[in-house]
């Protein structure tokens, strides 16, 4: 049986002071495959294929919407190089 860490840190700073552009960085020391961004609630967000991501890496989206805070979250979706999948919801 494979030892399973506990616990893994989010690599994800979300970066929210230029909106409607919003970043994402990848703090992590490692590369990142398959991210994807997907919103929860009203807002839109541009069509975009999975990703890859080096570490120290950011991508800039325009996420569009009234009133962010109160009704949408974001979605990130990825998988780390041995292929583990993670999510990790994000709010506003």
């Amino acid at each position: 049986m494979q030892d399973v860490p506990l616990s893994y840190p989010v690599p994800w700073i979300f970066i929210r002071d230029h909106a409607p552009m919003y970043g994402l960085r990848n703090a992590s020391l490692e590369p990142l495959k398959h991210v994807s961004l997907a919103l929860i609630g009203p807002g839109s967000l541009p069509e975009h294929f999975p990703m890859a991501m080096s570490a120290g890496e950011s991508v800039w989206v325009p996420i569009d919407g009234d009133d962010l805070a109160r009704s949408t979250t974001l979605v990130v979706r990825w998988r780390r190089q041995n292929d583990d999948e993670y999510l990790w919801r994000c709010v506003f």
